[in-house]
């Protein structure tokens, strides 16, 4: 039995845009970007509106975002998107290990000073295993090719990240030099077969990742002892982000794959949602 419940969340806002794989969410000064991998858009929204770029590049992930720039991680590496002007500038290449063709990038995020993006493959990740990447300027070296779908990209220390496999349910810790050179990984949790992990975020002592056909968040301590799930108003959540001064949690979903009868069951599907979010112990 899990202990009482640590977070509880109210629905604040729904955006008006759906998506079909909705992901790579980053929260700055109460603002947000996130993309639509499928359809090959990015989306950044305030407190009222929501403005849609799209872009030639396929985007996975957002790195940063001000006024005029969003910083992407896309299937040919680190591009930058100038908001007014709808150019995209690849300013760290990726000249990798695997087939661009046969490999998509996937999540990401920061630990430190440096970037980390991760490559899946389209059609077989069971027999072909994933690729993670880390950037130091505009410099690469290979993390890791043995996670087959890398997420959540939970950093816990500008030395320390989660890294979860999401099919095989596994969430790695690795730990890294200063110089970003990889020192140790260790199975930090293994969730239930069946159980896929996504992106997450940390939210004070806990780490939250959202569980895709999962239809909830899981929140999990940082020694890893699962103590909540959070129910969620889609079945495929996909990412989570906390605005801490808002005390706010954005989360994504998709709506690929669903059948008539789940969007029927799941009609928000796609959308992503603001929660207020209140800690309770």
């Amino acid at each position: 039995m899990l202990p009482s419940t640590v977070i509880s969340l109210d629905k604040h806002r729904v955006c008006s845009t759906q998506c079909s794989l909705g992901e790579g969410l980053f929260v700055k000064n109460s603002n947000a970007c996130w993309v639509d991998i499928n359809n090959d858009r990015v989306f950044a929204s305030d407190a009222c509106s929501v403005i849609e770029y799209p872009v030639k590049n396929k985007p996975s992930v957002i790195f940063d975002f001000n006024e005029d720039y969003i910083q992407l991680g896309t299937e040919v590496g680190l591009v930058s998107l100038c908001r007014t002007k709808l150019l995209e500038d690849r300013y760290a290449s990726v000249l990798p290990e695997h087939s661009l063709i046969d490999y998509r990038s996937n999540d990401g995020g920061y630990c430190g000073q440096h970037q980390l993006l991760s490559f899946m493959h389209r059609e077989n990740p069971a027999n072909y295993p994933g690729y993670v990447y880390i950037f130091s300027g505009d410099l690469y070296t290979l993390l890791d090719n043995t996670i087959h779908i890398p997420n959540t990209f939970v950093a816990l220390d500008s030395s320390k990240i989660l890294i979860s496999d999401s099919l095989t349910g596994e969430i790695w810790l690795y730990q890294m030099s200063n110089d970003g050179e990889l020192t140790s990984k260790s199975l930090w949790v293994q969730l239930d077969s069946g159980v896929t992990p996504d992106g997450g975020c940390i939210v004070a002592d806990y780490i939250l990742l959202a569980l895709w056909e999962g239809a909830a968040l899981v929140v999990i301590t940082k020694d890893g002892e699962i103590v909540q799930y959070l129910p969620m108003p889609v079945s495929k959540p996909t990412n989570c982000k906390f605005d801490s001064l808002a005390s706010q949690l954005w989360v994504t979903s998709a709506s690929e794959g669903l059948t008539t009868e789940q969007m029927e069951e799941y009609p928000e599907s796609g959308r992503t949602f603001v929660f207020d979010l209140n800690i309770l112990r």
